[in-house]
């Protein structure tokens, strides 16, 4: 090939070599393209009823962290790690050595005094229980026996040693022990309510008989209580009466001041768990007088010798409902 040849050979070849080098440009600007392209990992998108749970975790585990002592500290950390448990955990988008950071929060969960933890609790349970009512039933027989739980625990080391009384459950919307006219919760239902009662009071008097001074008094006050709450029940339009003039009651549990004890103390925890059993099915309406009759029987519990933190129920109604 002549010098000549061999230079417009070179020069044909340029060309070709710049189209392969584009080209080769090219595929790699596409091939980040392709990789920005790809569609992102798909994030939760939690519905209103999702985000509620998770709020209500992120509350339990606020209460968890919350310094404090005594029966509140105590029962607390039995009962928000057992709230916990249910409402599945406080949801995290990115698992990381931290477990207390949430996504719902968006910043680590914050320590509180453990009482306003618990108070934040009781609000936004019942919050959300009133919200989810018409869409999830089950969230809000949860949310509602968190709050029961809650208020129980906050409440009962100031009613320890307390007189009888009747006391609603602070945060609900009425004072009321019993259901108004037209109330969904059957009549049956509400007859055999008055028969406890009434069979609590029997067996506080049969106690009383055998007491002497402040334990008689006390009894009888406690007595009277039942007396006028089963009153109260049978009073409504279609409750039977089937109240009975006398009842059974074991010798035993009415031997010694510490079995009379016991036993009113069994009376009121057997009444408040009655009417938590109750909330799975409460309709707005009935929802806050359960709430009170429910709350009203475990701090007079706790108003008696005996009552531990242990007997603060972690989910009223819902650990019995089988």
């Amino acid at each position: 090939m002549t010098a000549a040849a061999s230079r417009i050979a070179r020069t044909a070849l340029r060309p070709a070599a710049a189209i392969v080098a584009a080209l080769v440009a090219t595929g790699a600007v596409t091939g980040c393209s392709w990789r920005a392209e790809t569609p992102p990992i798909e994030r939760r998108t939690p519905t209103p009823e999702v985000a509620m749970r998770d709020a209500a975790a992120v509350r339990e585990q606020a209460v968890l962290d919350a310094a404090g002592s005594g029966l509140l500290k105590e029962s607390t950390a039995r009962t928000a790690a057992a709230h916990l448990e249910a409402l599945g955990g406080v949801y995290v988008a990115t698992p990381s050595p931290s477990p207390e950071w949430s996504a719902t929060a968006s910043e680590p969960v914050p320590q509180h005094a453990l009482e306003d933890a618990v108070k934040a609790a009781i609000e936004g349970a019942l919050d959300a229980a009133s919200t989810a009512a018409a869409s999830d039933p089950s969230l809000t027989a949860l949310l509602r026996s968190i709050a029961l739980s809650h208020a129980v625990a906050l409440d009962a080391p100031a009613a320890a040693g307390e007189a009888p009384a009747a006391r609603p459950m602070p945060g609900t919307s009425t004072d009321s022990l019993v259901p108004a006219e037209g109330t969904a919760v059957p009549a049956a239902t509400l007859a055999a309510l008055a028969v406890d009662h009434d069979r609590a009071a029997f067996a506080l008097e049969v106690g009383a008989a055998r007491a002497e001074e402040d334990e008689r008094l006390a009894a009888l006050e406690l007595a009277a209580l039942h007396r006028a709450r089963a009153a109260d029940l049978i009073a409504l339009d279609g409750v039977d009466d089937a109240r009975a003039e006398l009842y059974a009651v074991s010798p035993d549990s009415v031997a010694s001041p510490a079995s009379r004890a016991a036993l009113a103390l069994a009376i009121e925890i057997d009444l408040a768990e009655r009417y938590a059993r109750l909330l799975g099915d409460a309709t707005a309406d009935d929802a806050d007088w359960i709430l009170n009759a429910s709350y009203d029987a475990y701090v007079r519990a706790a108003s008696l010798p005996g009552f531990a933190a242990t007997d603060v129920p972690a989910l009223p109604g819902l650990e019995l409902a089988d």
